[in-house]
C-alpha cells in the first residue's frame, strides 16, 4: 500500500525524481536505516543530493562514508561524493528538535 504525496504516491513520486533529468536534491527523514537509507544510497548513484536525517548520528555517520564511495554518473569531478550531501541529527517526532532547523 502506498501513502498518498503531493498528488501521487511515495512510489511513483520516487520513480520521477530517479527519472528526471540532471540531478536534484531530494530531502529524506529516517535516512539511517531501512528505505530511507537505501533511496539516499539509490538517488545518490543517480547523481543527486540528499539532504537526510535520522536519529542516530552513528547511521549518519556510516551512511556518509558509504556514500563517499559511491560513483554517480553526474557527479562533478570538484565536488566528492560525500561532500554533495546534508546529514543531521534530528528526531521529527520532537518539537524542540524542529526548532533549530528554521
Amino acid at each position: 500500500m502506498t501513502t498518498p504525496f503531493g498528488g501521487g504516491n511515495i512510489v511513483g513520486r520516487a520513480a520521477a525524481v530517479t527519472a528526471g533529468a540532471g540531478s536534484r536534491t531530494v530531502l529524506i527523514t529516517g535516512v539511517g536505516k531501512g528505505l530511507g537509507r537505501a533511496l539516499a544510497l539509490e538517488l545518490a548513484k543517480k547523481g543527486h543530493s540528499v539532504v537526510g536525517c535520522s536519529r542516530s548520528q552513528d547511521r549518519l555517520t556510516s551512511l556518509h562514508s558509504e556514500l563517499s564511495s559511491v560513483d554517480s554518473p553526474l557527479s562533478d569531478s570538484v565536488v566528492s561524493s560525500s561532500d554533495k550531501h546534508f546529514f543531521m541529527t534530528v528526531d521529527v517526532c520532537h518539537r524542540d528538535h524542529l526548532k533549530g532547523l528554521r
